[in-house]
C-alpha cells in the first residue's frame, strides 16, 4: 500500500461525495454476526472451512432449512461481519411495498389488522377516504387523490426550488421520488480570485486556473500568464510552480460508448443504447482529466430492460482543489502547482483489498500528530450494494473499515490540529476477489429470507442437489466439483485453505449480502446463478452482482427492473429466479479471468421466474 498522508488545505477541502444505499445480512442457520468493533480482525476472518460435515438437509429439492449450527458459530464460515442492524425474524413480515400507485400500509388478512381508516385489500392495508386531503402523504412528487373511496398516488414532476445555489445539484422528482440531480447551470459564485473560473465538474463545484484571461493577442510580448497569487497577469518566465492552461476537453455533443461526459452535463453516455445488465467504467469529470493524477473512474450499469440505458456513474474520484500533498488533486497534469508548496506528506490515489475482511486505518501514520492533539474525522462512501456506512469509530485516529462487498470504497480523513489548521486526504480502496464471485442483496431484509444458488458447469441436473452450491451443502462441507482449495488468504484466513466453491454468508435476518465464490474456474466453465425466496411473503426485489477476475460484469434486478418475488417455500419450492449463465474465460499464460454473462429470460422475454420448480 502506498501510505496515505495529509496536508493543509488552502481554502477549502474539496472531497467529492456520493452515496450508496444498500441492505445486506448474516447467516441463515446461525445467530446474527457480532456487532461492529466487537469482532476479531482480519486474521480471524473465516471462509470455506475444509472440515466436511453432513448436509444441512436433504438435497432432493423438497427439504427445508434445518438449524444444524451450534450456538457459537456466528457466521457461515467464521466470517467476522459487523451487524448493521437487523430486522425481525424472517417470518414476521411487517409491511409491503406499495403497488399500482396506491398508498399502502402493513400486510394483513382482515380489516381489523389495519390502522384506523384503512381496510385490507389483497393482503395489504389501504387507506380509505372521502376527500383528496385525507390522502396527502407529504410526498411532493406524487399527486394524492381519493378515487372511489381509496387513496391513489400518481407520480408528478413539479418544479422544485433549488435550496442551495452554486452547488451544481438541484432537487427534482424522478419516477415519483424526490432526488438530487446534476445541474451544471447551478455554477458556484465568482470567488473574486483573479485568473480563475468557477464551473461544475459533473455535480461538484470546482475552480480552475485560466491563463487565457491574460492573452492580449500581441505575439511580440508572447503569451502572458495569469498568476492567481500575484493578482493578475505577468510576462516573461513563469514561476516554476505555474501549470500550463488545462483544456477540459468538453465537446458540444455526447459521444456514445466511451463512458465519459463529453458535453459537460454531468452524465456519461446518456441517451446511449447498451446491453441490458452490463456494466462499464465511467467518468463524469472533464474528459481530459480522466485517469490523470488523482482522478479515477466510477462504474455505471445498463438498466431499464424494455429500453436499455446507462445509469448514473457511481464511485470514482473527480477533480478536487489542489493541495500540497505530492498528488495532482485537480487532475490538470501538474502536481502541487501551488506557490510555496513544500509537501511534507503524501496522499495516495488508491489501494487494493479483498472482500469480507477489515481494512486497517491509522491516521497517526498519515499525519504526524498526537492522537489527543487533533480532531479526527473519517468518512466513507461505500459501493451501492454495501451495508457499510462508516468506519468503526469515525473520530478515532486508529480504526478500521469492514469491506462487506466487492467494489470501490472512497475513504477520507480530515484532521484539525491544535492551531485550528485543517488537513485532509482521500483515496479509493478497490475491493475484489479472484475467479468468479456472485453477490445477492434484497430490499426486504429481516422480513424475507432469500437463498442464493450456483449450479455447476457441465450438468443440467436440478437445483437443490449436489450439482448446486447453496446453504444446505456449500457452507462447511466440500463439494466434489474437482476444484482445488484456495489458500486461506482468499477468504480472509491467516492459515488453512478455502473450499471451491463456497457460500461465505447465508443471511437470514442481517444486512450482509449472500455471496458464492469459486476462485479457480477452468477456461470454458459455465455456471448458472439462481435466487430463491425461502420464507416470508413481502414482495421482494433481489439484486445480483456478478464479478469475474475482480471486475464487475453485470448487475441484475435493480430498479426499474425489479423481479418482484412474493411466494416462498422450503427447499427449492416457492418462487425461484434463474438469473444468468456465466461463461468463464481463463488466459492459460497469465491466469487472468474474464467472463460473458447471458441474462436468462422466459418465453415472454421477462425474468425467468418459476414456481415450485427445481429444474435446471
Amino acid at each position: 500500500m502506498k501510505t496515505p498522508s495529509l496536508v493543509a488545505l488552502p481554502l477549502l477541502v474539496a472531497l467529492s461525495l456520493g452515496a450508496g444505499l444498500a441492505a445486506c445480512g448474516a447467516d441463515e442457520e446461525s445467530p446474527v454476526a457480532p456487532v461492529a468493533g466487537g469482532g476479531s480482525g482480519p486474521d480471524d476472518q473465516g471462509g470455506g472451512d475444509t472440515s466436511d460435515t453432513s448436509d444441512a438437509n436433504a438435497e432432493d429439492g423438497s427439504g427445508t432449512d434445518a438449524d444444524t449450527t451450534e450456538p457459537d458459530d456466528t457466521t457461515a464460515d467464521d466470517v467476522d461481519s459487523p451487524d448493521s442492524g437487523s430486522g425481525g425474524d424472517a417470518d414476521t413480515d411487517s409491511g409491503d411495498d406499495a403497488t399500482d400507485g396506491s398508498v399502502e400500509g402493513p400486510e394483513c388478512t382482515v380489516d381489523d389488522e389495519c390502522p384506523p381508516r384503512s381496510v385490507c385489500v389483497e393482503g395489504a392495508c389501504v387507506r380509505v377516504c372521502t376527500t383528496d386531503a385525507q390522502c396527502d402523504d407529504l410526498n411532493p412528487c406524487s399527486l394524492d387523490r381519493c378515487v372511489e373511496g381509496f387513496c391513489v398516488a400518481e407520480p408528478i414532476t413539479p418544479l422544485i426550488p433549488d435550496e442551495v445555489e452554486g452547488d451544481c445539484v438541484a432537487e427534482a422528482c424522478v419516477e415519483g421520488v424526490l432526488q438530487e440531480v446534476t445541474d451544471v447551470t447551478d455554477t458556484p459564485a465568482d470567488d473574486a480570485i483573479a485568473c480563475t473560473v468557477e464551473r461544475c465538474q459533473g455535480r461538484f463545484p470546482a475552480r480552475t486556473n485560466e491563463h487565457s484571461f491574460c492573452d492580449d493577442g500581441d505575439d511580440l510580448n508572447g503569451f502572458e500568464l495569469c498568476v492567481p497569487s500575484e493578482g493578475g497577469c505577468t510576462t516573461g518566465d513563469a514561476p516554476p510552480w505555474v501549470c500550463a492552461d488545462f483544456d477540459p476537453g468538453y465537446e458540444r455533443d455526447e459521444v456514445c460508448g466511451d463512458g465519459q461526459d463529453n458535453d459537460g452535463d454531468g452524465l456519461a453516455d446518456e441517451d446511449c443504447t447498451c446491453e441490458f445488465g452490463s456494466t462499464q467504467r465511467c467518468f463524469v469529470g472533464p474528459p481530459n482529466a480522466r485517469e490523470v493524477g488523482g482522478c479515477l473512474d466510477g462504474v455505471q450499469q445498463c438498466i431499464n430492460r424494455d429500453a436499455p440505458r446507462w445509469s448514473e456513474c457511481r464511485g470514482g474520484l473527480l477533480p478536487q482543489a489542489e493541495i500540497c500533498d505530492t498528488k495532482d488533486n485537480d487532475c490538470n497534469g501538474c502536481v502541487d502547482d501551488l506557490e510555496d508548496c513544500a509537501p511534507l506528506y503524501a496522499c495516495p490515489d488508491e489501494d487494493f483489498a479483498r472482500p469480507l475482511r477489515f481494512y486497517p486505518l491509522d491516521g497517526t501514520a498519515l499525519f504526524d500528530r498526537e492522537p489527543d492533539s487533533a480532531e479526527w474525522t473519517w468518512t466513507v462512501i461505500a459501493p451501492p450494494n454495501s451495508a457499510t456506512r462508516t468506519v468503526e469509530d469515525p473520530t478515532n485516529p486508529v480504526t478500521r473499515l469492514y469491506l462487506d462487498v466487492s467494489g470501490d470504497y472512497q475513504v477520507s480523513l480530515s484532521v484539525r490540529d491544535e492551531k485550528g489548521d485543517l488537513y485532509g486526504c482521500s483515496w479509493v480502496v478497490h475491493v475484489a476477489g479472484s475467479g468468479l464471485r456472485v453477490e445477492m442483496r434484497w430490499n426486504t431484509f429481516g422480513r424475507v429470507d432469500m437463498d442464493f444458488h450456483l449450479h455447476r458447469s457441465g450438468s443440467t441436473r436440478g437445483f437443490c442437489t449436489d450439482d448446486d452450491c447453496y446453504y444446505a451443502n456449500c457452507i462447511r462441507s466440500t463439494r466434489a466439483w474437482g476444484y482445488d482449495p484456495s489458500p486461506g488468504t482468499e477468504c480472509g484466513r491467516t492459515g488453512g485453505t478455502c473450499n471451491n466453491p463456497r457460500l461465505d454468508i447465508d443471511n437470514i435476518s442481517g444486512f450482509d449480502p449472500e455471496n458464492i465464490n469459486l476462485d479457480n474456474p477452468n477456461d470454458g466453465d459455465s455456471f448458472r446463478v439462481m435466487a430463491h425466496m425461502f420464507s416470508g411473503s413481502a414482495t421482494t426485489d433481489p439484486v445480483v452482482s456478478i464479478y469475474c477476475g475482480g471486475t464487475l460484469q453485470a448487475v441484475l434486478g435493480e430498479a426499474p427492473d425489479g423481479v418482484g418475488l412474493n411466494r416462498s417455500g422450503g427447499g427449492c419450492q416457492g418462487q425461484t429466479w434463474r438469473v444468468a449463465d456465466v461463461q468463464m474465460s481463463v488466459n492459460p499464460s497469465t491466469g487472468a479471468t474474464t467472463c460473458e454473462v447471458d441474462v436468462l429470460e422466459n418465453a415472454s422475454g421477462d425474468w425467468d421466474v418459476r414456481t415450485n420448480s427445481a429444474a435446471y
